[in-house]
């Protein structure tokens, strides 16, 4: 028997190799080709977080790794893997890296018979598969309470619209049997219009890898269950040694018929013809003899010449039936490759497309973000510099107004112009900030500080100088009361007697001379040195602020107070009275404060 492989290219020659080791003649015709079905987003995020997982075929498992890869997600690591069969549980492990079970009867029946998926109440379970079948796993696990969803990541398409090239191909060829592995393949071959590509079809046999499939052809296409054969999987070793038990099925069926047949039935001919053959010489003549011999010549001849034609023409229909086959096998192979290779360039393009729009939606982004980054830097930092340029202008104005620093606001204009040394357009704000350093420093320095050192210094003095107070006279011995046990002493104990008792009532001192100002106890005293003070750091204040009225009046309080309660005779108060005629008679000079430009171009140049 010679047998047609249907599956997808790539997949049915492993199988044509295999049956090849056991004699056995295959053409692998791919009438199905799978295109890649991008998923959605929130399918591969449901997949991603699914507690269940199940693949269908290798093709899922291939398809679903290059799409999770693509958009850089991964498998929940506690996510349970389970495959239809071996081969697609080895993609899982190639793809994945993880490991998926597998049911020992390898088709959708075994799978939704495992005991892990019997108990599947409320859980996520996501089946990756084909667009289109396998609908009774996802009955059953739906009608079990599971929270179920599909993922569709690739599709099968019939490679022609029309099956009758491949079954005048399989008919010049001599296919006895046809091997197919899906629904979508079964719908593919028997689409042709031709009656005779049709009954001949009824005549095939089919093997299949799914009780699925052995329904859908008996019921679609009315195939005998003697014409079915499902194998125990969809592996290529399955596949093999079901066809291997099938052919061995075929042969003893027919050794089985040629036993039976009789064997008297060709022994009586020869009898018969003996015997007509001994009547009929006794009345042919010689002539007649061999006129017939010549006659049975001529035509055995003929028929020898005739055969010969016709097997030479057997031979060469069939060895040009063969190169067909292997013509259209090739030119097959030849549009699946390109259909593949443009499939391939049409994938890579549009990856290439997207990532050269992601990168450039990137790169825009963080450009963006820089630009917005940058804008806030600069403005804080403009912000922080436009501040401090605000108060050194501000401070140079207080300094050269208020304090007549002149010299502490040309400082603080030098600060200000090494600030600007790295702003832009600094020309009219920097001639502005010379033109008032030039003008301060040829202003005249006040002697404000001599002055006030001068009030200092006679601050210093007021606790030495000597105050307007009486020396008392040192008292006179006091003779001794004890009175005198001598008895001429007599008189003298009497004045010493009433002396005491006078003293009891009333004190009499007596002094060389009489006393003419009150007398200064000592917070008087410090009283008045305070006033004196109070005049004197008053007359400082007055001076700092160019106040001369308060100025002069402070230095007369001081004078009178120093002519009232000090000795002017002695040195130190005169001393004090000279140096406060001095100051008083210092002239005050009234100068208008000096007007700087910096502050103007300063707001100017800010706005």
């Amino acid at each position: 028997m010679k047998f047609a492989i249907t599956r997808p290219q790539g997949k049915g020659e492993a199988l044509a190799t295999e049956l090849a080791k056991s004699h056995l003649s295959a053409l692998c015709t791919p009438v199905l080709k799978l295109c890649s079905v991008q998923a959605s987003p929130q399918q591969l995020l449901s997949a991603c977080d699914a507690d269940i997982l199940i693949f269908i075929s290798q093709d899922a498992v291939l398809n679903f790794a290059l799409q999770l890869q693509a958009d850089s997600l991964s498998l929940s690591s506690t996510c349970q893997i389970f495959a239809v069969g071996t081969q697609t549980a080895d993609a899982v492990s190639e793809y994945l890296s993880r490991r998926a079970k597998v049911p020992k009867r390898q088709d959708s029946e075994g799978l939704v018979a495992l005991a892990e998926l019997e108990e599947i109440q409320d859980l996520s379970v996501v089946i990756i598969k084909g667009r289109g079948g396998r609908t009774h796993i996802a009955k059953t696990l739906k009608a079990r309470g599971a929270r179920l969803s599909t993922c569709n990541v690739y599709e099968r398409i019939a490679e022609q619209s029309s099956s009758d090239d491949w079954l005048d191909l399989w008919r010049a060829s001599k296919i006895d049997g046809i091997v197919v592995t899906s629904n979508a393949a079964v719908d593919a071959i028997f689409n042709t219009q031709q009656a005779a590509n049709q009954a001949w079809l009824q005549t095939c046999m089919f093997v299949v890898v799914s009780e699925r499939t052995a329904q859908h052809l008996k019921i679609q296409y009315k195939i005998t269950d003697t014409q079915i054969v499902v194998s125990s999987g969809a592996s290529n070793d399955a596949l093999a040694q079901t066809i291997g038990a099938l052919i061995s099925q075929q042969g003893n069926a027919m050794t089985e018929k040629q036993q039976e047949t009789p064997a008297s039935i060709p022994t009586n001919e020869p009898q018969q013809v003996e015997t007509q053959a001994n009547n009929n010489t006794a009345k042919l003549s010689k002539t007649a003899v061999l006129a017939l011999l010549v006659a049975l010549a001529g035509v055995g001849a003929a028929g020898g010449v005739y055969v010969y034609n016709q097997q030479q023409i057997t031979q060469q229909s069939g060895q040009i039936a063969q190169l067909s086959a292997q013509n259209s096998q090739l030119l097959s192979q030849l549009q699946t490759a390109q259909s593949t290779l443009n499939g391939l360039q049409n994938q890579w393009q549009a990856q290439q497309k997207s990532m050269t729009s992601q990168l450039q939606q990137q790169q825009q982004q963080v450009q963006k973000t820089l630009q917005q980054t940058l804008s806030q830097a600069r403005q804080q930092v403009g912000g922080a510099v436009s501040s401090e340029l605000r108060a050194l202008a501000r401070y140079a104005e207080f300094k050269a107004a208020s304090e007549r620093d002149y010299l502490g606001a040309v400082m603080v204009l030098k600060r200000l112009d090494g600030a600007l040394s790295e702003e832009p357009a600094t020309d009219a704000l920097k001639l502005a900030i010379n033109q008032d350093i030039a003008m301060l420093r040829a202003l005249p320095k006040p002697s404000t500080e001599a002055v006030y050192m001068a009030l200092a210094g006679l601050i210093s003095q007021v606790d030495k100088l000597p105050l307007k107070t009486i020396d008392k006279p040192k008292e006179r011995a006091v003779e001794s009361a004890e009175l005198s046990r001598d008895i001429s002493d007599w008189q003298a104990n009497i004045i010493r007697s009433w002396q005491k008792i006078k003293a009891d009532f009333l004190t009499i001192r007596q002094h060389d001379r009489p006393v003419i100002d009150p007398l200064l106890d000592a917070q008087e005293q410090q009283l008045i040195r305070a006033q004196l003070r109070s005049y004197l750091q008053q007359a400082q204040t007055a001076f700092l602020d160019q106040q001369a009225s308060i100025f002069d009046q402070a230095l007369s309080g001081a004078i009178a107070t120093l002519n009232r309660y000090y000795r002017t005779n002695e040195s130190a108060s005169n001393m004090v009275m000279e140096q406060l005629q001095v100051l008083q008679r210092t002239e005050h000079p009234v100068a208008q404060s000096p007007q700087l430009a910096t502050p103007t171009a300063l707001k100017e140049w800010l706005q």
